[in-house]
């Protein structure tokens, strides 16, 4: 019923927008004993805006016969690439308890709602010597509550004579207090009061504005701070929110209203003024100290500006003689006219039909005049899914072109791709070119340039991995050769351990996102190399000790394209201890 409960209400992460966000969920600690203190943690991982994020209440959505969640405790932080939230939970009764899987709810880019779902987590709870679970009570999940209602002492809190029928009308107001009651009166003690009421009517929008606006003109008060907060754990459903950062940060100018504000403001441009007007009067005196040495010293300063002009007016007339209309062919300081040299290039593939993991060649041609020569080529393609470059590009035979005054460099550049792809992808051809340029009267220069060109879009059709032989379970992995290692926290159990098994992967190619071992419960790292192929991907698994002697076997199929087959990687089978008498190994 619970786990029902949690599907049909998802848990709102106010203020998160993203794209596909993953969760996993994980305790410090899987075999412990009932009433021990553990800690929850829940990564959200993926492109996500969470600076608003607050930790959301988690105890409505776990069931209460077998946990207890500290909602006041929740934390939330950065690790690695995740926000991450911390909880503290207790299990409350003895056996192997899940707790369960939580679905969230987030806005998506368009406002869209979205869903992510996080694992569930078995812990072993044991009996034994208890802590004193009651000092978790359901009073540390209490929400905080707003200021108390204001009774104004009316000769300072209403302006002009006192009137008979407002202070009936507020003793009236104050018998049944609702937020509407004290919509009638314009003075901060009523408007207080209404925003005490709009919280404990669930209303906590209606009384940020009204906080709002009497911070405006009466400055923030304590009062107003503990109303604030009131208001934003109602907003978010969480116990232990804080007042905004900004907030206590400013607090020693928020507590001024709108005039004691300006007037600080005024204050301090003024100050910053005079400021700079005292620093103007010491630089214009520093300013005179200097000029009166300078004309000590300028007599002799102006000769030797003399000679230095004159002697780089000597070497610039020699160079124009070196190179002006001389044996090297060019003016020196002026800008040569370079005729741009042009370079057509084009892609294509070695193959005619390409397929899922097959290797195959993706052949550039540049064509460029004989008197050029190109170099230190790079090609970036417009379209990367599914594509693996395996190695260096290489230098074929040129080819021909159709002008004889042309080159044709061939390059081949060795791919292959892991997944079915049918489109059109085109390359980015950047690198340097050098070139030669005649000047007349039988001279000539040498330059080199940095160019860039595009080819033209290559139509491509990548047919899937062949059915035959293919496994049921076959989730598209593309590597040659895979390798897979198993690690376990604990070898010496007891019937009902939780063990928390590690798989390691290494793959050389292709692993879809999103992929899971069976049994695994998330995925915890994915390393990969400069070129942004995944080298490392690391898996967490529980598994709870039922009496067999060793963990069970894992078996992940994929497909080697050096071998054209099917092939599977195995792991598991680690030799579990079992204590023979409860309780051994505390």
């Amino acid at each position: 019923m619970t786990l029902l409960a949690t599907v049909l209400c998802a848990i709102q992460l106010v203020g998160v927008e993203g794209t596909d966000l993953r969760a996993r969920a994980f305790f410090d600690a899987n075999n412990v004993k009932v009433g021990d203190p553990l800690i929850l943690t829940i990564d959200f991982i993926g492109e996500a805006d969470f600076k608003d994020l607050h930790p959301p209440a988690l105890a409505k959505a776990v069931g209460k016969g077998d946990w207890k969640v500290d909602d006041v405790s929740a934390k939330t932080d950065t690790f690695r690439d995740a926000r991450r939230l911390t909880y503290r939970v207790r299990p409350m009764r003895e056996g192997v308890l899940w707790f369960p899987s939580l679905e969230f709810e987030y806005a998506g880019p368009n406002g869209e709602k979205r869903l992510v779902r996080s694992n569930d987590i078995p812990v072993h709870a044991k009996g034994g010597a208890q802590v004193v679970v009651e000092e978790m009570g359901e009073e540390t999940n209490a929400m905080p509550k707003p200021p108390e209602l204001v009774y104004p002492v009316f000769d300072s809190c209403v302006p002009g004579p006192n009137d008979d029928d407002l202070i009936f009308a507020w003793k009236k107001a104050m018998a049944k207090p609702t937020a509407d009651a004290f919509v009638e009166f314009d003075f901060p003690a009523a408007r207080m009061n209404e925003a005490t009421c709009a919280i404990r009517e669930g209303n906590w929008s209606r009384a940020m504005k009204i906080y709002q606006k009497l911070e405006w003109t009466t400055g923030q008060t304590p009062e107003m701070e503990q109303g604030i907060v009131a208001a934003l754990a109602l907003r978010y459903d969480n116990p232990a929110v804080e007042l905004p950062v900004w907030r206590q940060v400013l607090r020693p100018l928020l507590r001024f209203g709108w005039k004691g504000r300006v007037g600080l403001v005024v204050g301090g441009f003024a100050a910053l003024m005079l400021l700079f007007w005292l620093l103007g009067r010491g630089i214009r005196a520093v300013a005179c100290v200097a000029v009166a040495v300078g004309c000590v010293s300028a007599a002799s300063a102006q000769g030797l500006f003399q000679q230095m002009e004159e002697e780089m007016d000597r070497m610039h007339q020699q160079m124009q003689q070196a190179f002006g209309g001389g044996g090297f062919g060019f003016h020196f300081g002026e800008k040569e006219q370079r005729e741009p040299i042009k370079i057509v290039a084009s892609v294509k593939t070695n193959k005619k039909e390409l397929q899922v993991g097959d290797p195959f060649e993706f052949i550039l041609s540049l064509e460029y005049p004989r008197t050029a020569s190109v170099g230190q080529i790079q090609m970036s393609p417009s379209e990367t899914f599914g594509l693996q470059f395996t190695g260096q590009a290489t230098n074929l035979t040129d080819g021909r072109s159709a002008n004889t005054n042309n080159v044709v460099k061939r390059l081949a550049i060795p791919a292959r791709y892991d997944v079915p792809y049918k489109g059109r992808i085109a390359f980015a051809v950047q690198g340097m070119v050098t070139g030669r340029q005649s000047r007349g009267r039988g001279f000539s220069f040498t330059f080199s340039n940095s160019f860039r060109v595009n080819t033209s879009p290559l139509a491509v059709d990548v047919k899937p991995l062949a059915t035959a032989g293919q496994p049921d379970d076959f989730a598209g992995i593309v590597s040659e050769g895979l390798r897979v290692h198993e690690t376990c926290d604990i070898l010496r159990v007891e019937t009902n351990d939780v063990v928390t098994i590690t798989y390691r992967m290494f793959p050389n190619g292709y692993v879809p996102a999103g992929f899971l071992p069976k049994g695994a419960a998330f995925e915890w790292t994915r390393q990969q190399d400069r070129e942004g192929r995944v080298r490392e991907i690391e898996y967490r698994r529980y598994f709870v000790a039922d009496g067999d002697p060793a963990t069970p076997e894992l078996v992940i199929p994929y497909y080697d394209p050096r071998t054209k087959t099917y092939k599977s990687a195995k792991t598991g089978g680690t030799p579990l201890y079992y204590n023979t008498s409860r309780g051994e190994g505390f």
